[in-house]
């Protein structure tokens, strides 16, 4: 679906994106994970022809990125929402469903993107939710099997972020092949078959979430007890300690060995064991921070 082999990205001195790679194969939900100005928009606007890289090479199903023939493929939902003065939301989705050979019907993206009550009112008075979700529903006007979602949900409520990513679910489950930018990191590790970190212009891990949770923060194990922390920092394995009141966080290469150490205090001086893999967000925090 895409293939990028060494492309960099220079804004004068500022050098966005350092001789990357990456190849997407069809039905993968990509993850882009990275601060802000870290490239991940650059990348995605490169990727569908808007920008022109300083170096490397891009082809988007075969063909480079400003080739027309592959259009009614793609679907992208940026960070800017189109706002088009004295337009209904149903006019705009029949404007944009004109440009494509075989469209979803107007009615088909009113439901996807949860609009109908809003489908006669001017695209001026939505809120800054239904603005991201009628961004969606355009995006999915020609039944895309690529599709680019660029921070899809800021501005939606709970509710409306819930039902966004049932149909990105569903998208998932037809085969579509979806690359996502969130800083809702959890929204990422739900979703995504594949992360990628991008960080200094380049990508510090290219893999599933398991690899990463192992390869970089392993497992986190919570108890209570009135032990000191220096009790567990030099126990192998423990990568940090972290007391707050009885509360006890380690950070573990491994739990079984760990687990292992802590048996014989369970029920006596521990209690309340509890074993999770890091999370995204704890993970991305840490190599921020490093």
């Amino acid at each position: 679906m895409i293939e990028i082999k060494q492309v960099t990205m220079q804004f004068e001195q500022q050098v966005v994106l350092n001789q990357v790679d990456l190849s997407v194969q069809p039905g993968e939900i990509v993850g882009l994970v990275g601060a802000n100005g870290a490239g991940k928009s650059t990348l995605i606007n490169l990727i569908l022809g808007r920008l022109q890289p300083t170096a490397g090479e891009i082809r988007i199903l075969g063909q480079k990125p400003t080739e027309k023939e592959h259009f009614n493929l793609l679907g992208a939902m940026m960070q800017g929402n189109v706002r088009l003065a004295r337009v209904s939301v149903i006019e705009e989705l029949e404007l944009v469903c004109s440009y494509y050979q075989q469209p979803r019907s107007v009615a088909e993206l009113l439901t996807l993107a949860d609009l109908k009550a809003q489908a006669h009112k001017m695209v001026s008075q939505l809120s800054g939710g239904q603005l991201r979700r009628l961004s969606f529903a355009l995006a999915m006007a020609g039944n895309p099997d690529l599709l680019f979602l660029d921070e899809p949900t800021v501005g939606m409520d709970v509710g409306s972020r819930q039902k966004f990513w049932q149909q990105i679910e569903q998208l998932k489950e037809a085969g579509k092949t979806i690359i996502v930018t969130s800083h809702y990191l959890e929204e990422i590790e739900h979703i995504a078959t594949r992360i990628l970190l991008l960080k200094d212009g380049q990508f510090q891990f290219d893999g599933d979430l398991a690899t990463l949770q192992q390869q970089f923060k392993g497992t986190q194990i919570r108890f209570t007890t009135d032990l000191p922390a220096a009790t567990f920092a030099k126990w192998p394995g423990v990568i940090r300690v972290t007391k707050t009141g009885a509360k006890v966080l380690l950070q573990v290469t491994k739990s079984d060995p760990i687990l292992s150490q802590l048996a014989p205090m369970m029920g006596i001086q521990v209690h309340d064991v509890q074993v999770q893999a890091s999370s995204l967000n704890e993970i991305y925090s840490e190599m921020m921070e490093d």
